[in-house]
């Protein structure tokens, strides 16, 4: 096969791959470039309800609280105020999870497990005690 049909079937297997990539997006007006079609929409599901509500806002203490409840943590641990901020959002999460309906003993392991780690390590009558600290400062 000489160099001249080489060429020329290596143009036409280009244009046959070409053609067949773009079959799927030819623009039928004929004025202009193809267009690309939109992807298919997705239906929403049935059971799927939009909800305007906004998303529930977790108890915050607020300032008098707050300052309450570092002063109930420091008796408890010590430990557990050293970064304040950070016992503020641990009992936050504390609040959030008896609000969820979480008590007992399952509740007093997960503050404890919350609670332990930085500078405290909270044992399960400390994490009795930081519960219903949270629970009569800010979590009623």
């Amino acid at each position: 096969m000489n160099g001249k049909k080489k060429a020329l079937l290596i143009a036409g297997g280009v244009l046959v791959v070409a053609a067949i990539a773009n079959a799927g997006n030819s623009d039928t007006s004929g004025d202009g470039p193809a267009k690309a079609k939109p992807a298919a929409k997705m239906s929403p599901s049935p059971k799927a309800k939009p909800t305007h509500e906004a998303p529930a806002k977790l108890d915050e203490p607020n300032a008098a609280e707050e300052k309450q409840l570092l002063r109930k943590l420091t008796s408890i641990n010590p430990g557990i105020t050293v970064n304040r901020k950070r016992a503020i959002r641990r009992s936050v999460s504390t609040c959030q999870e008896i609000q969820d309906g979480q008590k007992g003993k399952q509740l007093v392991k997960d503050v404890s497990y919350r609670f332990t780690g930085g500078n405290a390590t909270v044992d399960e009558r400390q994490a009795a005690e930081v519960i219903q600290a949270v629970k009569d400062t800010f979590c009623g």
